[in-house]
């Protein structure tokens, strides 16, 4: 039996970025293959908790600053965000 390919990994400073120029859109983040995982990146991304080591940060700054959701497909889970600005 094979195994599926790895999905390639996500780099979420060009994500942050993408979606900082496209201000209240909503665009893919990246494909997870369990939907536990998708869900705490959602949420990570949603809350501006850092994504991975503590010490790297999160690139989904100031908290609050972004919205998350996740969308299940044919492999796993899709993680989709939108920035929609600093709140006062």
């Amino acid at each position: 039996m094979s195994r599926r390919a790895k999905a390639p990994r996500v780099s979420h400073k060009v994500a942050a970025a993408r979606l900082r120029e496209h201000p209240n859109e909503w665009l893919p983040v990246g494909d997870y293959r369990s939907s536990i995982t998708a869900k705490d990146v959602a949420r990570r991304i949603s809350r501006g908790y850092p994504i991975g080591a503590i010490e790297y940060g999160t690139p989904y700054e100031p908290t609050g600053a972004y919205e998350s959701r996740t969308e299940l497909t044919k492999d796993g889970t899709r993680v989709h965000a939108r920035y929609i600005g600093e709140t006062p």
